[in-house]
């Protein structure tokens, strides 16, 4: 374990640990992110969610940093355990649709992450779903087929999030605020 992921060990998953200040770190002086992306490799789960947390927070502000990536974290996305590790990636999915060129496969790994097992991860995919739909007039008819049938879901609060993109989406209504976490976009 490097230097910088041993910052993001101890406590639990409740707490984001020092994750915010290792973004920082990475946001500060690039040529940490290599050691930073080590830690999603690691076993344990708390690191594994901070350091998530922590590309996350680097993708608001740096995402061209994340892009050479784009393809272990939509794997990521799919296949890891743990649901903070998804929804962030989901979240940092969304900071990375300023790249038209990735759009085809964030709206691809978005979609399959809708059927995910944690209403985190769903809620975060439908938002990013949103940011990608309202920057790119072509793809928001296919995102709306996608999030109105989730208008309907069991959960209150898939339920909310679809019908709030959707005020997005079909009515140009602003983004509800914190969906947009880049600064970028």
């Amino acid at each position: 374990m490097n230097e910088l992921i041993s910052l993001l060990v101890g406590g639990d998953l409740r707490s984001d640990g020092r994750g915010d200040e290792v973004a920082d770190e990475v946001i500060q002086n690039p040529a940490l992110y290599p050691l930073l992306l080590e830690g999603l490799n690691e076993e344990d789960d708390v690191i594994r969610g901070r350091t998530a947390h922590a590309l996350e927070r680097v993708g608001r502000t740096r995402p061209e940093l994340l892009l050479p990536d784009l393809s272990q974290f939509i794997a990521l996305s799919l296949k890891d355990t743990l649901p903070m590790v998804r929804w962030h990636l989901a979240m940092l999915f969304g900071s990375l649709s300023l790249f038209p060129g990735e759009t085809d496969r964030l709206v691809e790994a978005l979609y399959a992450m809708l059927g995910d097992g944690s209403v985190f991860v769903r809620s975060w995919s439908i938002a990013s779903l949103c940011l990608i739909g309202r920057d790119y007039p072509a793809r928001r008819g296919e995102i709306i087929g996608r999030i109105a049938p989730l208008t309907e879901d069991q959960s209150i609060a898939i339920r909310t999030r679809a019908k709030k993109a959707l005020t997005v989406l079909e009515d140009g209504a602003p983004l509800p605020a914190g969906w947009q976490k880049s600064q970028r976009i």
